[in-house]
């Protein structure tokens, strides 16, 4: 089965620019959490439902790699799918695409990994929920 890709647009803005007149690298990871909220909303959840379910996932690890730059005004796709998961943990991978002269541009490549914790922050199963919404149809 193929798995689902997720997208999420945005366009850059100047008050994410470097001095050097391009996003600042950890503006990136906020365009994956981003991208992450709107995959959650078109899947049906909301971060009230992580109250409700007294289990949230947290960002363990995330690696990024810069391919160009991204500058004012460009419009940017987000693609994302999950790679692989456990019982408390699942794995995302991404691609930032900007449209130049009608050609994708690969902006940067990243993978984020997720564990749900409880409310003592220890590790805890994903709630069945979000599992069936989020995951099961990536599989």
């Amino acid at each position: 089965m193929k798995k689902e890709i997720l997208e999420s647009l945005h366009t850059v803005a100047s008050y994410e620019l470097d001095s050097f007149g391009h996003v600042n690298n950890a503006v990136f990871l906020n365009y994956l959490e981003k991208a992450r909220c709107d995959f959650m909303t078109y899947k049906g959840l909301n971060f009230d439902d992580f109250f409700k379910w007294r289990r949230y996932p947290v960002v363990a690890r995330a690696a990024l790699e810069y391919k160009r730059p991204a500058k004012a005004g460009d419009k940017l796709l987000i693609n994302g799918w999950i790679t692989k998961h456990t019982a408390a943990s699942f794995t995302m991978q991404y691609e930032i695409l900007h449209q130049y002269r009608g050609v994708d541009h690969v902006i940067l490549t990243a993978e984020t990994f997720h564990v749900f914790v409880d409310d003592n922050n220890r590790p805890a199963r994903i709630p069945e929920e979000f599992f069936k919404r989020f995951i099961a149809n990536e599989e």
